[in-house]
């Protein structure tokens, strides 16, 4: 009887119909990277193999022996806020995620609460309208009033939460406890952008009046800030075992307090972007205004203490915090950095910051690679294995790169709505050439290539911290 189920199983496999191909490849798989090819079926990996032993398809395509690795994830993009579309929304903020190689992204609140199911129901409604690529959402601003609904938001599959220890949307220790005590109760994690305030108010006096170079935003808001933030965090997930998220780490010192963390056995994760592991602080003077953001651009040791830490494992996950404005909103601080916007692009800009700065100065393995940008965010935010790994069954999202194609950049090559980048002119090495999600080529030839209405929302399940790192 087995022997019948076996080969009637292996029947049906044989006569399932393969959508599409992709032979001549180098997979970048969790063993590590072997030449093949891969076939997918009703938007799932159906068949991984040497080309000899891959099936026919209605679609075959040559890799020309690139790489073919998992689809990015990222899990820390300001993509679609209601009422700040004139930044980005869902139909152009996916755009840019797919130019980028990204298949899914976590879209977090900007300046509208993510606090409700009408709101959350509304949001997926949008997404699935406008995006190209998949997605989910964070809940928050988690504060005193909305904390109880942690477990509501994790039921409807959300369980991403963003709070902050400073302003503009501080929240008092006793919340984050509180907050954190729930997310270890059901599930998902509590990101917290960790800068002091105190420290901010302090250093901010020495910048009073004329503020004569950009760099002085970085000067106000020190190392220290987020070094003691970050440290009273950990103390506090290490008191109520939720699961702590740290964004957007800058600092050599708030490097070593995660690691120590981890250490200790607290499940503590982290994150970095790629403008801080590209530009450090002294650029400034030269980006003016469009290379301001929070937490600021670092010095040089930050920015070599990052990239060792993302090599090591000490940074689970690499994230844009895509938060592009009008460029006028940037001009609005060229006399004074002080009215500029704090936000850049940069969900078209993982993938080739690693590559370039990355991979092709030997800063970063192809394993580490894997591991930042698909494997491990798929794993904290509850979507693994349907997504961030090649394998038979899961959801077929993959980009294909060449990792020595050099690109100048600029902004006629971006898709983000905001018609800049801090990235202009530059000249890198490494570049995603096709992206597919769920099986659809999405992104090719420097063209989106499908409509708006493509993404799916991801319903995140409870998340874990990346095993094995």
């Amino acid at each position: 009887m087995s022997s019948s189920l076996t080969s009637k199983h292996r029947k049906q496999t044989e006569r399932r119909s393969i959508d599409l191909v992709v032979h001549n490849a180098r997979l970048l798989l969790e063993s590590g990277l072997v030449r093949g090819g891969i076939g997918v079926s009703d938007g799932v990996f159906s068949v991984i193999a040497s080309d000899e032993h891959l099936p026919d398809a209605d679609v075959i395509i040559d890799a020309g022996q690139k790489i073919l690795m998992p689809g990015l994830i990222d899990g820390h993009a300001h993509i679609n806020d209601p009422t700040m579309l004139s930044h980005e929304s869902f139909k152009s903020g996916s755009r840019a995620a797919a130019g980028g190689g990204v298949t899914t992204f976590i879209d977090m609140p900007l300046t509208n609460q993510v606090d409700s199911e009408e709101i959350v129901t509304e949001k997926i409604r949008q997404g699935e309208e406008d995006s190209v690529v998949d997605f989910s959402f964070y809940g928050g601003m988690i504060n005193e009033n909305n904390y109880k609904v942690i477990p509501t938001l994790v039921e409807r599959g959300i369980g991403a939460f963003k709070a902050f220890s400073c302003e503009p949307y501080q929240t008092n220790p006793g919340v984050l406890t509180r907050a954190l005590s729930e997310v270890s109760e059901v599930g998902g994690h509590l990101t917290i952008h960790s800068e002091d305030q105190g420290v901010l108010d302090e250093f901010k006096k020495d910048m009073e009046g004329e503020w004569d170079a950009p760099v002085s935003h970085s000067l106000s808001r020190p190392n220290l800030a987020e070094f003691l933030a970050i440290r009273q965090n950990i103390s506090i997930a290490s008191h109520t075992g939720g699961h702590l998220h740290i964004a957007h780490v800058t600092t050599r010192e708030g490097v070593n307090e995660i690691e120590r963390g981890k250490l200790r056995g607290i499940m503590v994760t982290t994150e970095v972007c790629p403008h801080h592991l590209m530009f450090y602080r002294d650029d400034m003077n030269r980006l003016g205004p469009m290379s301001k953001m929070n937490p600021p651009l670092r010095t040089r040791e930050d920015k070599a203490a990052l990239w060792s830490a993302l090599l090591r494992g000490m940074i689970d996950i690499t994230v844009s915090d895509h938060a592009p404005c009008p460029i006028e909103k940037k001009e609005a601080g060229l006399e004074d950095i002080r009215e500029a916007w704090s936000g850049v692009d940069g969900t078209q800009m993982i993938l080739r910051v690693l590559l370039s700065e990355g991979i092709n100065k030997g800063r970063l393995s192809y394993s580490r690679l894997l591991r930042v940008s698909s494997r491990n965010p798929a794993r904290i935010f509850g979507l693994y294995p349907k997504k961030g790994v090649i394998r038979v069954g899961s959801d077929a999202d993959f980009v294909i790169f060449d990792p020595n194609r050099e690109e100048k950049l600029t902004a006629d090559m971006m898709f983000s709505k905001c018609g800049w980048t801090l990235y202009e002119g530059m000249t890198m090495r490494g570049s995603p050439e096709m992206t597919f999600v769920r099986g659809v080529q999405v992104f090719g030839e420097g063209k989106i290539l499908t409509r708006p209405g493509h993404g799916r929302f991801q319903a995140m399940g409870s998340g874990e911290r990346p095993a094995g790192e």
